[in-house]
């Protein structure tokens, strides 16, 4: 079988750091983190060429993963999109700079629409403004390609229900690129829940917290993109898939389990204020603006097994980075604001251990094969192993490890926790949008390779 993926020789990376026969055994594997999703996805690409993959929205984060792109041999860039010229232009001679020919460039408003029409290109990849995510998603799916999507919030509930439609009616998986759910702990604590380390989970914690009102204001206190599609006039939690996506996994949420309902509130409204009248001036427009969306949000979710989920999202107050991820069961808990485990019978009475032992001992496969290469990317390794899995899943014509089914469940949070927000905390239903296939399908799979 020839290497799904193989890694480009390039300063930043040594190859002297992993063996190489480990390496292509372990990314050969395909089906080690894969799970089964949509009836028919038929191979995508013939094994004796590259993944081609289009590129649209060549920003900040669109750079950082064209970059990570780059260093993957097995994979093509074909394509490019943006609307402003410059930024297209910018990354056409990237790839060129690397060594690969000339990808065709877009870039008119709607030009990703006539990338999705391109022969011989396999996927697409967005990093645009969120409002535009399930746009070009959907030309995606229907131009023949897989879809692969920076996080996915602000989805309306009928934009949810077309690009499950929409995916399922074409038989290409569409995948969420959710970094958070690669990172090292967090699938170290998958392995460990699958194991029962943890007895009966009763209750999970997660939060995406730290200051980012830097993202918010031009320098001149012009309001950016966040704050127009997510701030002004929204109040729920915006944001929610980096901290949900590990835990509905370690609950096998459309697994065997689905959240069921979820009540939410928010603090008032302070801290781009703040920021906006320490930095701009207390006269400048942005510091007398009324923001819809509160400090802090907080969000409570039932499961169908009865498992309870404290959900927080707070990125306008002053604070470093904590994203919280815990886990609860009857055996013991994990804590990622510590870093730290408790395991009844086994740790101490009434105290923390250090992760290092059980890191030892349940680091997932990924990490043990991988981790000096995923180590040197993004969001903790995360950037890197979740390319890898969705060029995997396309050379293969596999469904992605995050599917359609997972994108819209954990980004209708958004528009869930608004409408209970805006109900004074009401109880709002999630939709089952696996039309209960939740109950049968197969949780992922982590075994060793």
């Amino acid at each position: 079988m020839l290497p799904l993926l193989k890694l480009k020789k390039m300063k930043t990376m040594n190859l002297s750091e992993i063996n190489r026969r480990d390496f292509i055994k372990t990314v050969s594997g395909a089906s080690l983190y894969l799970a089964a999703g949509l009836s028919g996805v038929t191979a995508s690409c013939a094994s004796d060429r590259p993944v081609r993959i289009g590129f649209v929205g060549i920003g900040a984060r669109g750079t950082g993963m064209l970059t990570e792109a780059l260093a993957m041999e097995g994979l093509e860039i074909a394509a490019v999109c943006d609307i402003i010229p410059d930024r297209m232009e910018r990354a056409q001679e990237l790839v060129v700079q690397a060594g690969f020919p000339k990808p065709k460039g877009f870039t008119g408003a709607e030009d990703y629409k006539r990338m999705a029409e391109m022969n011989g290109l396999d996927a697409i990849y967005t990093a645009t403004p969120t409002h535009l995510h399930v746009p070009v998603m959907l030309a995606a799916l229907r131009g023949g390609k897989y879809g692969a999507t920076e996080m996915g919030a602000c989805i309306e509930h009928d934009q949810a229900w077309e690009l499950v439609e929409t995916s399922e009616k074409t038989e290409k998986p569409c995948m969420l690129m959710e970094n958070s759910t690669y990172m090292r702990e967090v699938m170290m604590v998958l392995r460990m829940a699958r194991l029962g380390l943890f007895g009966d989970v009763t209750h999970c914690e997660c939060g995406y917290q730290h200051d980012a009102r830097y993202v918010d204001f031009g320098p001149n206190g012009e309001l950016l993109w966040r704050v127009e599609d997510w701030y002004l006039n929204k109040n729920g939690n915006p944001y929610p898939s980096h901290a949900i996506g590990p835990v509905a996994q370690w609950l096998n949420i459309n697994r065997g389990n689905r959240f069921e309902y979820l009540v939410s509130m928010s603090s008032r409204s302070l801290g781009r204020n703040v920021y906006a009248a320490k930095n701009f001036g207390a006269d400048h427009p942005s510091a007398k603006l009324k923001y819809a969306q509160g400090d802090v949000n907080t969000t409570l979710i039932q499961t169908h097994d009865g498992i309870t989920i404290t959900l927080y999202h707070d990125v306008a107050t002053p604070r470093p980075v904590d994203f919280i991820y815990r886990i609860q069961g009857t055996n013991g808990i994990f804590s990622g604001t510590l870093n730290k485990i408790h395991l009844e019978d086994t740790s101490p009475s009434h105290r923390w251990e250090d992760i290092g032992e059980y890191r030892e001992k349940y680091d997932h496969p990924y990490w043990k094969k991988l981790g000096s290469i995923a180590s040197k990317s993004g969001h903790g390794g995360g950037d890197y192993l979740c390319l890898m899995d969705f060029v995997n899943a396309v050379r293969n014509g596999k469904n992605t490890p995050i599917d359609v089914y997972d994108y819209v469940t954990w980004s209708s949070i958004t528009r869930l926790s608004q409408e209970s927000v805006a109900g004074r905390s009401k109880a709002v239903d999630f939709p089952d949008y696996t039309r209960g296939k939740w109950e049968s399908r197969p949780p992922l799979k982590i075994e060793e390779v």
